[in-house]
């Protein structure tokens, strides 16, 4: 979705793009959450879910490690690290352009993102 897309929904604040990526909040996100990155190339390239909002196969925030990997067996962690306390990521069910990027910590799920498969504003 480009930028104009976006802002034509109504969902998004204003972006700011004082640097490469622009960044935005969806609306309907408590203060400085629900982060929307935009590429100058892509479009919108990710965006981040606040506690309380679950993927259509019910992973949230606050979700066990254990519980994650039962969701999402083929998660796999971005650096050699246990699935308890790492980054990492998983394809999209039925969207073959998108990933889930999961962090946890201390065994739950600490942030979720859902992103372009391939993206280039972070990481």
């Amino acid at each position: 979705m480009t930028r104009q897309q976006a802002t034509a929904t109504g969902m998004v604040r204003p972006f700011d793009t004082t640097s490469r990526c622009g960044v935005s909040f969806l609306r309907a996100a408590p203060p400085e959450e629900g982060t929307v990155t935009l590429s100058p190339t892509l479009g919108v390239a990710a965006i981040s879910v606040w506690p309380g909002i679950r993927t259509p196969e019910g992973l949230r925030i606050g979700t066990s490690s254990a519980e994650m990997l039962r969701i999402y067996p083929a998660y796999e962690a971005a650096e050699d690290a246990e699935a308890t306390n790492a980054r990492g990521y998983t394809k999209v069910p039925g969207n073959g352009n998108a990933l889930y990027r999961i962090q946890t910590s201390n065994g739950k799920v600490t942030a979720l993102t859902l992103q372009l498969r391939r993206q280039d504003c972070y990481e």
